[in-house]
């Protein structure tokens, strides 16, 4: 009797678990569709709002971007972004920080160079004031 009612309690136990993982990449995986729209409609309010203060990206050819002079780039159209599909990502959460790893297919142009194709990335998330906002990116090309 005993073994059992201790078997049902492990189990219980980690239901919990299961539903916040499952609740943690469903929200990363919204967090990164939002981003990725905000991109391609370069909507700086919205990229302002997901990305912190001290946010900073390094491109597949190895650019370091920070928020400022991504969204610049953005919206003076030296950088422009088409398409974007976010595909397989993996969330790792530490207490107020979430690791995002993940495929990224896109279509767009930095200045006059095609930079479209698919990626591998890793996004940093910190949360603020129960607010998550993304403060590094990192992307590879995919070959």
């Amino acid at each position: 009797m005993k073994s059992t009612f201790a078997i049902t309690l492990t189990l219980l136990s980690l239901v919990p678990l299961t539903f916040a993982d499952e609740t943690s990449d469903k929200l990363f995986r919204d967090l990164e569709n939002q981003i990725a729209h905000a991109v391609i409609a370069k909507d700086t309010a919205q990229l302002n709002k997901l990305y912190a203060d001290d946010y900073i990206s390094v491109g597949g050819a190895g650019q370091i971007w920070s928020k400022a002079e991504l969204i610049d780039a953005l919206t003076r159209g030296k950088r422009a972004i088409s398409a974007a599909q976010i595909e397989k990502i993996t969330v790792r959460q530490y207490a107020d920080t979430a690791i995002v790893v993940g495929f990224l297919t896109m279509s767009g142009k930095d200045a006059d160079k095609d930079i479209g194709g698919r990626y591998a990335f890793t996004r940093i998330y910190r949360r603020d004031s129960g607010e998550w906002r993304a403060v590094s990116f990192q992307s590879t090309p995919v070959k």
